[in-house]
């Protein structure tokens, strides 16, 4: 615990040495500006983004919506050295999360409390069909707030290998007829001395939720395929990395690569991104998407707002743009969003 703590209480201090300014944006990338939510849903044929904030976001095409990693309550970082408790700020939950009538899927790419602590207040305002997708160590983490039915662990379906080092191929997990998801054995990029903080498994289900920043232990961390379908055949194909991993660690196994559809969109946590030699080359090299966003940009422990999203301090955009034009074409459009920007896909060939 003192360990941890005075780990934390550097992450702080380099956060204020950082300072907080925006970095110049290189001209590789171009800034999405937060709109108001869409009045008109997107057809079968049109897939929406919004950029919710930290890893966040939300997917919807015709009926069918998914959120990943659905985050707003921002604790300070205050609260995280001194180990209060977190609190979650359902008030902004209610002002900023989009419509979940849509809704058939939560999913969670690792149990940080940036990723996991918002879960069951919106679980318990989605639909009652609507689960959540995640890890053994995020069933267990949730137990005592959603109904165990609604959480499925996905570490048997994964993709990819798992710590223990055995490889799996992965199997798809089907939502309903027109939405599927792959889960993938991903990773986590080090925090801070090259350590990645709270990174235990929670092997049994908890009393109760974490209650601490300390009390969040990651888990086993998973990018996601989606699937948007008709037909039995995918019009919109997602790859959803919330947080950097170092190559292979959550690229997409070789027969998924093969079959013959392209990523439309990958969705790309940078957060630390500096500190790993081959992201996120490794993935876009294997991936070739048609659209890139960048998540997990901006600073997760101020009071939330869409007015105005600052970014968290050592970004690095030049040199990510560096290995993005190394990585992709040079028409591959790549996005950095501000929290609550839309975006709307039309389907390419």
């Amino acid at each position: 615990m003192g360990l941890m703590r005075y780990l934390l209480t550097g992450l702080l201090l380099a956060v204020i040495l950082s300072g907080c300014g925006m970095e110049p944006l290189p001209h590789r990338i171009t800034e999405l500006s937060a709109t108001d939510f869409p009045s008109t849903s997107p057809a079968s044929d049109e897939l929406d983004v919004v950029f919710l904030g930290t890893g966040g976001v939300y997917l919807r095409s015709a009926d069918n919506a998914i959120l990943g990693d659905p985050f707003f309550s921002n604790p300070p970082i205050s609260d995280w050295v001194l180990l209060r408790p977190l609190q979650v700020r359902e008030d902004i939950i209610d002002r900023y999360l989009p419509p979940l009538e849509q809704l058939q899927g939560i999913l969670v790419a690792h149990v940080h409390h940036d990723h996991a602590m918002d879960v069951p207040y919106i679980a318990s305002k989605a639909p009652p069909h609507v689960g959540v997708y995640g890890s053994n160590t995020l069933r267990n983490s949730l137990f005592s707030q959603i109904a165990p039915q609604r959480l499925i662990a996905l570490n048997e379906m994964a993709a990819g290998q798992p710590d223990d080092g055995r490889e799996q191929s992965g199997q798809w997990v089907y939502l309903n007829q027109q939405l599927r998801l792959l889960p993938v054995f991903s990773g986590h990029a080090p925090h801070l001395m090259g350590k990645v903080f709270n990174s235990d498994q929670i092997t049994q289900p908890l009393a109760q939720v974490p209650q601490t920043v300390l009390d969040w232990q990651s888990g086993q961390a998973l990018s996601f395929v989606i699937d948007f379908m008709e037909d039995d055949t995918p019009i919109f194909r997602v790859f959803y990395q919330s947080s950097a991993a170092e190559a292979p660690h959550g690229v997409p196994p070789a027969w998924l690569l093969q079959d013959g559809k392209a990523v439309d969109l990958a969705l790309l946590g940078i957060a630390n991104h500096g500190r790993l030699q081959n992201f996120p080359l490794g993935v876009l090299e294997a991936l070739q998407p048609k659209h890139v966003m960048i998540l997990h940009w901006d600073r997760f422990w101020d009071e939330y707002t869409q007015s105005e999203t600052l970014p968290a301090p050592g970004l690095k955009l030049a040199a990510l743009a560096d290995k993005l034009n190394s990585a992709l074409p040079a028409d591959v459009p790549v996005y950095l969003p501000g929290r609550g920007a839309h975006l709307r896909l039309k389907e390419s060939p």
